[in-house]
């Protein structure tokens, strides 16, 4: 009996035991399922959410640059060749490049130059607009274009985008001669005005001097610079004002003032009948002219017979001016272009009897340029009778002049007498 109880309470147990391991099979089967599922799941999730953040960040940088659309200004002339600068004229073009589509109207209708400039549009596609400025440019001066709040092609709108550009700019006045204040300005001299580069081709430089007097270019190979010269001489001892502008050739209206100078010329030229030891002019004589030179290479003597002057020149330049007494009525001197054939310090005049200083021969004949003749007791002939022709054909010098000329002559010199 006892038996049978145990065997039955072994079963019992064994039945619990199963019924135990059963139940830990079947909890641990339905944590095994759900696991698997919830990993699933959160994959999914992820991946929806990594979408829409990149579907969030496409909309976003769509948007802003539909708020944002660069745009780039190219200029060019009108022979449709790019321009280096934003510098332009009547006919040249600007090409706008927008860097997304836009709405054309918007773009028509926010449009502006200013300050107001006539234009013609032309759309190139949705994204490129040409303009072709009509109107004259004021010189100088920049320019603003505007286009105020225009939509991308989707109707975004974008802010206000502006570029400057400009016409030519005038070139800086870098020096003036003669300078402000100047004295001893030559009558023959030029003017000149040097800029720091070439004055554009639609500008030119308009002059006015006071008193008036009329000039004309000189050719120059620098072309920072415009130099003009007085078609006639200049008054001597006379002051002058001047007044440069710039103005436009296509732009009648403007003008700018780049020099305002006052200067005042030389003093009338002298010429001079004798000179002391030291070299000081005894005498003088205001002269209402310059002479003009007749050979313009290397050294020559003028001797002018009319006004009893002679003059040293050396390539073209004025040395000096004497007052002379050459032949009187019956034994002039002769005119002509001669060559200086000797010198002598101080050769004695047998038919006269006198001795003739520094004298210098140009004739055959025996005609020559010499001090006023000197007694053998050292007194000068003639020195009051300069300017006066009364010598037997020679030209005569007063003291110290003489002197000057024989130095500046040479064998072959040449000599021009004129009337």
């Amino acid at each position: 009996m006892k038996k049978i109880i145990k065997w039955i309470e072994k079963r019992k147990k064994k039945a619990a035991k199963k019924s135990i391991l059963s139940k830990v099979g079947t909890a641990k089967g339905r944590r095994f399922i759900p696991r698997r599922k919830k990993i699933f799941d959160g994959i999914t999730s992820f991946l929806m959410v990594v979408l829409l953040v990149i579907i969030v960040v496409i909309l976003g940088i769509t948007c802003w640059k539909e708020r944002n659309i660069e745009l780039d200004f190219k200029f060019f002339s009108q022979l449709r060749s790019a321009k280096e600068s934003n510098q332009i004229i009547r006919g040249d073009r600007i090409i706008i490049s927008f860097s997304g589509p836009v709405q054309i109207e918007s773009v028509k209708r926010n449009l502006v130059i200013e300050p107001l400039l006539d234009f013609e549009g032309d759309w190139i596609n949705n994204h490129q607009l040409q303009l072709i400025i009509k109107d004259d440019l004021t010189p100088d001066f920049n320019y603003r274009l505007k286009i105020r709040n225009f939509k991308s092609k989707w109707g975004v709108p974008n802010q206000e985008k502006e570029v400057v550009f400009s016409t030519d700019p005038l070139p800086k006045l870098k020096s003036i001669y003669p300078v402000e204040g100047q004295t001893e300005v030559e009558v023959q001299g030029a003017i000149t005005f040097e800029f720091e580069e070439p004055l554009a081709s639609q500008y030119y430089l308009k002059i006015k001097t006071d008193p008036v007097f009329e000039f004309e270019d000189v050719k120059t190979k620098d072309k920072n610079k415009i130099v003009i010269k007085p078609a006639t001489n200049l008054s001597f001892d006379a002051e002058y004002h001047l007044t440069a502008e710039i103005r436009s050739r296509n732009y009648f209206d403007f003008s700018r003032k780049v020099a305002e100078v006052s200067f005042k010329t030389e003093k009338p030229p002298v010429v001079i009948y004798g000179l002391d030891s030291n070299g000081v002019p005894t005498k003088t004589r205001n002269r209402l002219k310059l002479a003009e030179p007749k050979i313009m290479v290397g050294k020559y003597i003028d001797i002018d017979l009319s006004e009893q002057n002679l003059y040293i020149f050396e390539n073209g330049r004025e040395l000096g001016a004497y007052k002379v007494s050459t032949g009187l009525r019956g034994m002039d001197t002769p005119a002509g272009e001669f060559k200086i054939m000797a010198r002598y310090f101080r050769p004695w005049s047998a038919k006269y009897g006198l001795f003739m200083p520094w004298f210098i021969q140009f004739t055959n004949q025996g005609h020559g340029i010499h001090e006023l003749p000197e007694w053998p007791g050292g007194y000068k002939e003639g020195a009051n009778h300069l300017g006066i022709p009364v010598s037997h054909g020679c030209v005569r010098l007063g003291v110290g002049p003489a002197k000057l000329v024989y130095d500046f002559a040479e064998i072959g010199t040449v000599l021009v007498i004129h009337y």
